[in-house]
């Protein structure tokens, strides 16, 4: 698996810096405020997930490149984030890698109760835990997120 690329909030910053686009006017995109968004850009708070989706979408990028786990900057199909289906593809991939939930739980530092949920679709996964997925199985956001069938980063 390729290093980590560049932080989060370095491609935030470069993305939209390339773009020539305020902080203010990405702010507006996701329906927040300019302050909300410097924080995810200055790494005082963690984007969530339907925001980084937006920003995907908006940019015409892949999550995977977002995040900084990629220089590779593929176009992914544009979607709204779906809970159920992001559940049953941690379930496959928790199924395939022959894990079970509590192993699953210990190696991402998270409650049991948390993947039950995760893939039952009763709460949408978050950003960080995407993130770990990523960096310890070398398994594409966008594969999680149903955005790509590329189910490696």
């Amino acid at each position: 698996m390729e290093k980590i690329v560049m932080s989060i909030t370095e491609r935030l910053k470069e993305i939209r810096t390339y773009h020539d686009l305020s902080q203010k006017y990405i702010g507006s995109i996701l329906n927040i405020t300019q302050s909300t968004y410097v924080s995810y850009e200055t790494n005082r708070r963690i984007i969530p997930l339907k925001h980084l989706n937006t920003l995907a979408n908006f940019y015409n990028v892949s999550t995977d490149y977002l995040l900084g786990l990629t220089n590779k900057s593929k176009n992914t199909e544009a979607i709204k984030l779906d809970a159920k289906k992001i559940g049953n593809r941690l379930k496959d991939f928790r199924e395939s890698a022959n894990l079970t939930i509590r192993e699953l739980a210990k190696n991402l530092n998270i409650d049991n109760s948390l993947i039950t949920k995760y893939e039952k679709g009763l709460t949408l996964i978050s950003t960080h835990v995407c993130y770990d997925i990523a960096r310890k199985y070398n398994i594409s956001v966008d594969w999680l997120l149903n955005k790509t069938e590329d189910k490696e980063i």
